[in-house]
């Protein structure tokens, strides 16, 4: 998005007669308001895909972990003998394994 502001000088704005007032319409506030509309830049394509990244993820997670696995790698972690594996750990946030 690109916004530009310009400021004139009071000192060089000509005098000009203030525009008349228009009776306001049914319906309709009144007032003499602007419209603003913000859009992202993010296209529909960008938008699906995120959409099927997020189900995909969720379907692939389970109900909870095991409770022996997890009694097991706390007994690991507190013995100091449990050592992850990096490139399993990244392949699995990247979806490889």
């Amino acid at each position: 998005m690109n916004i530009q502001f310009q400021t004139i000088s009071p000192a060089y704005r000509t005098p000009a007669a203030a525009p008349k007032r228009r009776a306001a319409q049914a319906g309709k506030s009144q007032g003499n308001y602007d419209t603003v509309t913000i859009r992202g830049t993010q296209t529909d394509q960008e938008g699906s895909f995120a959409r099927m990244l997020s189900r995909t993820a969720a379907s692939g997670l389970s109900e909870g972990a095991n409770p022996e696995r997890v009694q097991e790698l706390g007994r690991q972690v507190a013995a100091g003998t449990y050592h992850p594996d990096a490139d399993r750990i990244a392949g699995r946030l990247l979806g490889l394994n």
